[in-house]
């Protein structure tokens, strides 16, 4: 179906674009990302929870080598509840947690979509900064954390959060394919993206579905910041691959603010008259914690082996400017190993200058003694 050209009483151009079809088949993936703590044994706490949980794969829908999974394995954990309302939709009644060994949880709720594309704008719409979702997961979170105890190190549910949306749409009325449907009804694709009611700019839209990137001729990914749109079938490990960089996300923006306070500290330390090896211990510890939060999210997906889902992986990663979190990060771990260098030297140039002052007092002794059994 092409757009037809037309003119108004005044003679001017006006583009009639055809209606996008009504969608018959799809499911609206909303996904919530939570720091619980600096670690988490996976194995104890799976022990701990025993029912309704599995340690993730990623589902294979392409071939790719081996070694191309989750390393360790999060763990999936299904959590039945009650239905939510959103917009003229509804949940399905269970929510899925999938929890990480660096500290990082995702809950993702599920609600079945169909209709005119007006529904799905509107339902984007609800679910942007939706508090009583956000509340429903925080409380699931909550609870687990409760259920897991001690397997979590230094366990502290974190303020901050990050959502994502990934709308699967499967089938639509018609025979258009989904190429055409997407370039036909870009302006609404983009305001469900962003979640904008009213009509976007042409710039603005062309920045929103600016990157795709597909594996066959019947499917296709579109990645914005906010969301994702996702044409034809076997969406779950794209689902997974966003799910994570949403994770990841959280882990650096509260790993960069974790810096920003400690190297706060170390520079209080470090200008500070008098300092000890108790303060150097502590700078220590900080860089350690640190470094081990950020290797640990760096290292836990593997996704050399499958060039479609590092192309989705790449994409979404530029979207949420995660470059930009790295090099920030790293700057900071530079900065405090500077630190901890600087108080390195000083607390050995001290230790130094106290042997030498033991070994001038000896000196003395041994001249006095010399004196004593001399003279006295």
């Amino acid at each position: 179906m092409n757009n037809k050209d037309i003119r108004d009483v005044s003679g001017s151009l006006t583009i009639m674009r055809p209606p996008v079809p009504h969608l018959r088949k799809g499911v609206c993936h909303v996904m919530f990302a939570f720091e619980l703590g600096l670690s988490v044994r996976l194995d104890e706490a799976a022990q701990r929870l025993k029912q309704d949980v599995e340690r993730t794969k990623f589902r294979r829908n392409r071939r790719a080598p081996k070694y191309f999974d989750y390393d360790p394995p999060p763990l999936r954990i299904l959590q039945h509840g009650q239905q939510i309302n959103v917009g003229k939709f509804f949940t399905k009644p269970q929510a899925e947690l999938t929890l990480f060994d660096f500290g990082g949880c995702s809950v993702c709720y599920q609600i079945d979509i169909s209709g005119p594309m007006a529904h799905l704008v509107e339902l984007g719409e609800v679910i942007y900064d939706n508090a009583f979702l956000l509340e429903d997961a925080r409380e699931r979170v909550r609870q687990l954390m409760e259920q897991l105890g001690d397997s979590i190190s230094r366990a502290n549910l974190s303020e901050s959060v990050e959502d994502f949306v990934v709308y699967h749409l499967e089938l639509f009325d018609g025979s258009n394919s989904f190429t055409q449907i997407l370039e036909e009804g870009s302006r609404e694709f983009a305001s469900l993206l962003r979640a904008e009611k009213d009509e976007l700019g042409d710039e603005e839209v062309r920045d929103c579905l600016g990157t795709r990137t597909s594996y066959g001729v019947k499917d296709c990914a579109v990645i914005d910041w906010n969301g994702a749109i996702f044409f034809g079938e076997n969406v779950e490990d794209v689902r997974a691959v966003l799910e994570f960089c949403n994770l990841e996300f959280l882990e650096m923006r509260f790993l960069d603010e974790q810096l920003d306070d400690y190297l706060e500290k170390a520079y209080g330390v470090l200008t500070t008259g008098k300092k000890g090896d108790a303060d150097l211990g502590k700078i220590a510890r900080l860089q350690v914690d640190s470094a081990l939060l950020y290797e640990a999210v760096e290292n836990a997906l593997k996704l050399l082996g499958d060039q479609y889902l590092a192309r989705v992986y790449s994409l979404a990663s530029l979207k949420f400017h995660l470059p930009e979190w790295n090099s920030s990060i790293r700057r900071k771990l530079d900065t405090l190993d500077s630190i901890y260098q600087k108080l390195s030297d000083a607390a050995a140039q001290r230790r130094s200058e106290a042997l030498e002052w033991v070994i001038v007092t000896l000196i003395l002794i041994e001249v006095a003694m010399g004196f004593w059994e001399k003279f006295g």
